[in-house]
Order: structure tokens, then sequence, then C-alpha cells
């Protein structure tokens, strides 16, 4: 197998073609230039190809975690060249990358119903971290009347919602609400959050407010050509379980059918139970359970 950087102008199909043989993230060319044109500035970046007789049979990502000093990690090999040391080679020269780097950690992710490619990791040092659940709901079989009493009963406890416009705003409620998420460890880059949402054609960010308080949000943005990703929805710690990220939910997946989309889809943590809970009641279905690993790096093998 011969390994070199991808090439996206000509190698982007044969990527995919093995990439979504274990999830289906980037969907496809036009999302994964999108990924690149959110990701940080100046953000460490490796995408690799592993070639036999001119066929892409091998893919090896390394990509700088938003927060924190960590590394996200992705290696698949196509499942017909599997079991002939394809993978070793591929996560040796992600090695000699990731100690060039010198993160603290390394994140990885595989699918619940892999044991193998699991088994294949904790080998190499890797260890269970967290658990999250994909969701999707069919725009298609989403009620609107039946939800629109959680939106009145906030409405009737003082809340208002409105569009956010103010980018600076939104990015400081975004920011405040983040790191009280699982594994964030600072606030979000602005100019990644600005190029994920403010510069995203067909972005929806909706805002509760608490008299003039913005006190929650919802933000969901485009994905592929028919659907969407619900980005983020966050409510400050002190009015949780009034309703209000339900009546969000609501009221940007109203937005999302208007504007013709057929999906919205969402990941969320395996502990996070009431976001979950409010999912469900949406209508949103579970998809598949993907569990992340990490391996931590010892000080002496890391730069510096």
């Amino acid at each position: 197998m011969v390994i070199r950087t991808l090439d996206p102008e000509r190698d982007l199909d044969g990527y995919l073609r093995v990439v979504h043989q274990q999830d289906p993230y980037p969907r496809d060319a036009v999302d994964w230039w999108e990924r690149r044109r959110e990701a940080r500035l100046g953000a460490f970046r490796r995408d690799l190809v592993g070639e036999v007789g001119g066929e892409i049979v091998a893919v090896g990502v390394l990509l700088d975690v938003e927060t924190g000093d960590a590394i996200n990690a992705r290696l698949v090999v196509d499942v017909a060249y599997r079991r002939r040391g394809h993978g070793r080679a591929m996560a040796a020269v992600l090695d000699e990358l990731i100690a060039e780097r010198g993160p603290r950690h390394v994140d990885a992710r595989v699918s619940d119903g892999d044991p193998v490619s699991r088994a294949w990791a904790e080998r190499r040092g890797y260890r269970l971290h967290s658990r999250a659940i994909r969701s999707r709901l069919e725009l298609s079989e989403f009620d609107s009347s039946v939800h629109r009493a959680a939106v009145a009963r906030v409405e009737a406890a003082g809340f208002r919602f409105e569009a956010a416009g103010d980018l600076d705003h939104l990015y400081q409620l975004f920011a405040r609400l983040a790191v009280d998420t699982p594994d964030q460890d600072s606030a979000p880059d602005r100019d990644s959050f600005r190029r994920r949402v403010a510069d995203r054609s067909g972005a929806i960010a909706l805002v509760a407010l608490q008299g003039s308080e913005w006190v929650a949000v919802a933000i969901v943005v485009p994905q592929a050509s028919d659907g969407a990703w619900n980005e983020f929805t966050g409510v400050l710690p002190g009015l949780r379980g009034a309703g209000v990220a339900t009546a969000l939910k609501v009221l940007v997946t109203e937005e999302a059918a208007r504007r013709g989309w057929a999906w919205i889809e969402t990941i969320n943590h395996a502990e996070n139970a009431p976001m979950l809970a409010v999912n469900r009641a949406l209508g949103y279905r579970p998809m598949a359970t993907t569990l992340f690993l990490r391996r931590e790096l010892e000080e002496a093998g890391r730069r510096g």
C-alpha cells in the first residue's frame, strides 16, 4: 500500500467510499469542502489515503480538536482489504504525525456495532471515553400542532423568542453554554463559530429571552441538499427543566419544515437524558450509537 496526502480534486469519490463504510460523514464532496472551510484558521490537519493498484483502500485523518490540547483521529480501511496490514501501516504514519504535533490525548470514534474496530483500537491504547446517540427526525412526520402547547406554556411563563441577529451576543451565549457540555474544556473559537453559523447560508439561530436577557439558544444548519443538522441547543442552568429547550426545538423545527427540508439529525451524549427525552418527544428516532475512544499520551512523548 502506498500512503500519500489526499488530493481532494481527484480523490474525494474514493475517499468517501471508504469513509462511508464507518459512518456517513462527511456526506458528500460538498460537505467535505464545507467542513474544511469551517475549520479553525491554522488548525493542524492531515488527510491521508492509502492506495493499492491505484485504488483508495484506506483513509487516515488527523484534525485539531476545536477546544483543548487534543487531536481527533480517523482511520478506516476498506472491508475488502482488512487483515492485510494496511491499518497498521496507516496507523504508524498517523502516530508519527501525532508525535510531531504533541497533543495531550487523541480521540477516535467507532460504531457501537463494530466490536472488531473497537478491539483493534483498544490494542493500540484507546479506551472508552463516552457514548453518543445519533438521531433523526423526519419532518414529514412532524405535526407542529401537537407540540404548539409546549411553546405556549413557555411564553405564558414570561419567555419570548426571536431570531438572533447579533453575532457577538450569540457567540457569547453559545460559548457560555458550550463549556457546560461534556468534554468541553473551553469556549469554541469565535472565528470557527462565525464560519459555521453566521457565514453559513440558511442557518437558523433562535434565542429565548427572559426580560431583555438571552437565556437559551437553538442553532440548526443546512446539511446535504435536503436536510439539516442540529448544531446546538442550550439553556442557562438555572432555567433548565422549564420547557424552554423543547419550545426552541419546536420553533426551529417548524422553520426547517417551512424551508422544505426533509429531515434534521442530531447527536447527544448517552448520559444526556433530558435532551434525549426532548428529542424522543418531538419524534427523533435513534439511528446509531457512537463510541468515543481516547488515548492519553505520555508526557515524555509530547512535543516540548
